[in-house]
């Protein structure tokens, strides 16, 4: 991408996600790479695999959410049960969630597994953290990027293109 272009992703990601950019260092100086495979865009700063677009919107990789850690975005934990369907592409279910911060409808939200250790999924939220608690039932988190998808493959062959894997 260009100078322009690439300080101009890099500034409207760390708007939006101050939290990963603070962990991450990332600065509007540094180059993005844009990928594009089966109609996925994935962007890459620094040979990290920071966002994928979705709908217009940059949304943060779970490569990016890892290495931020867990609380730099908003998250949910999910027990033992949850986790296989989550992998297979389902979307959060209420009763599944053991834990989150706080966070409101459509806030984009890091699945975690329950000890906290693992990024499962990258979601946007359909109801919020209190109506999550209080209705404990119903679809909470739509799956938007999960591990294994072809985001993560992207990701991955990002990681290993750049020698960070």
């Amino acid at each position: 991408m260009r100078k322009k272009e690439s300080r101009q992703l890099i500034e409207s990601f760390c708007s939006s996600y101050p939290g990963v950019c603070a962990s991450l260092r990332l600065e509007p100086t540094l180059a993005v790479y844009e990928v594009v495979s089966e109609s996925i865009v994935v962007y890459a700063v620094d040979g990290i695999p920071i966002a994928f677009e979705y709908e217009g919107a940059l949304v943060p990789t779970l490569v990016s959410a890892r290495m931020s850690g867990l609380g730099t975005l908003h998250y949910a934990l999910v027990d033992e049960g949850a986790v296989r369907p989550i992998l297979n592409g389902a979307d959060v279910m209420a009763p599944g969630i053991v834990d989150s911060s706080d966070f409101g409808v459509g806030d984009v939200v890091v699945v975690w597994s329950a000890d906290g250790r693992t990024p499962l999924a990258v979601s946007r939220a359909l109801m919020s953290s209190t109506e999550v608690k209080s209705k404990r039932r119903g679809r909470a988190l739509e799956n938007l990027h999960y591990a294994g998808d072809a985001v993560w493959r992207i990701s991955l062959e990002v990681l290993k293109k750049f020698g960070r894997l």
